[in-house]
């Protein structure tokens, strides 16, 4: 522990240097694995969404195994929400607790075994180090935020599919189990041309943000919705199987469908959904799952199409005089 107070501004430099959530992560583990003794297990858990209603789940650790064995996330969450926030250290039986606060929430910890005794004058470099990695990973989240929506926008959604298809970000494999496929739609307001004709370009930005109001609240935590361009949406999110990824993508469809929007009236969408495998460019994803948001229109819209389905899956470039918007 001894360089944590020498090193603590050039840690701080380190990480607000970084400009994605991976290097972010793997910059802050690096950083623990100095300040702390070795061998020493240790283990980071947070809320990547920012928000309490997703439970912290491990970003890295050094000795997962220990880590799962004796944690009780969800309990030690709530013991920590009732300490008084000028507390820095939370001892236990057979580790120390950091607990990282982002706008006064507990939004996770660092675990560390208690063979490495944290002396109190370094708390407050090593809460400030995980204080300035919040504040990076909230800077950068509030950087890739759709104006007008809210929702995460398009070059976010090329980053993060190109992490999970390269398994760059473990801690999704950790939250979601091992058992779970990730799958990409891409989702089309229907007619949405006429909305704007008929009501005025105000009115269509009220109406995309509606149907991305509806998208977003009828999503996991852990599920990424995307305002890729236009009226056009993405989701990424993970299932055991495609049929689950249809049936989830089918109930958001129906709720958007009976949803009364303003001056408007009925408003429906179209989809189209793929599953994130192979290594592949994330042009490719988008292609088959436009390819499959197309067949939904040609079959009358208001529904999703899987690209597994459009001629034994095989890819395409399909084009015709459909009006698809």
């Amino acid at each position: 522990m001894s360089k944590v107070s020498s090193c603590g501004y050039e840690w701080t430099i380190q990480l607000v240097s970084q400009n994605s959530e991976h290097t972010l992560d793997k910059c802050l583990s690096n950083i623990l694995s100095t300040a702390l003794a070795k061998p020493c297990p240790f283990a980071f858990y947070f809320s990547k969404s920012l928000s309490i209603q997703q439970t912290p789940c491990v970003i890295f650790t050094s000795s997962e195994q220990w880590f799962d064995e004796q944690l009780d996330v969800p309990a030690l969450v709530t013991r920590l929400n009732k300490l008084n926030h000028d507390v820095q250290l939370l001892s236990l039986a057979q580790m120390q607790i950091l607990p990282v606060r982002y706008q006064g929430l507990i939004l996770g910890f660092l675990a560390v075994d208690n063979n490495a005794i944290i002396p109190t004058s370094e708390h407050n470099v090593l809460n400030h180090i995980l204080n300035i990695y919040v504040h990076q990973l909230a800077t950068l989240q509030y950087a890739r935020i759709d104006p007008l929506t809210q929702l995460l926008n398009r070059q976010t959604f090329d980053e993060k599919v190109i992490d999970i298809v390269a398994g760059k970000e473990a801690w999704l494999v950790r939250e979601h189990g091992n058992d779970v496929k990730w799958y990409m739609a891409m989702a089309d307001i229907d007619h949405f041309k006429h909305v704007n004709d008929n009501h005025g370009h105000v009115i269509g930005d009220e109406v995309i943000l509606l149907v991305a109001q509806l998208l977003k609240s009828n999503f996991r935590i852990g599920d990424y919705v995307f305002r890729y361009g236009g009226e056009e949406f993405a989701i990424v999110f993970p299932c055991k199987n495609e049929g689950e990824a249809i049936e989830k993508l089918d109930n958001v469809r129906a709720i958007i469908a009976a949803t009364r929007f303003p001056q408007v009236g009925h408003v429906t969408i179209s989809l189209g959904v793929v599953e994130l495998k192979d290594i592949a460019q994330v042009a490719d994803f988008v292609n088959r799952a436009d390819q499959a948001l197309y067949q939904s229109k040609l079959d009358g819209r208001n529904r999703v199409t899987a690209f597994s389905s459009l001629d034994s899956g095989k890819d395409s470039h399909r084009t015709g005089d459909i009006e698809l918007f």
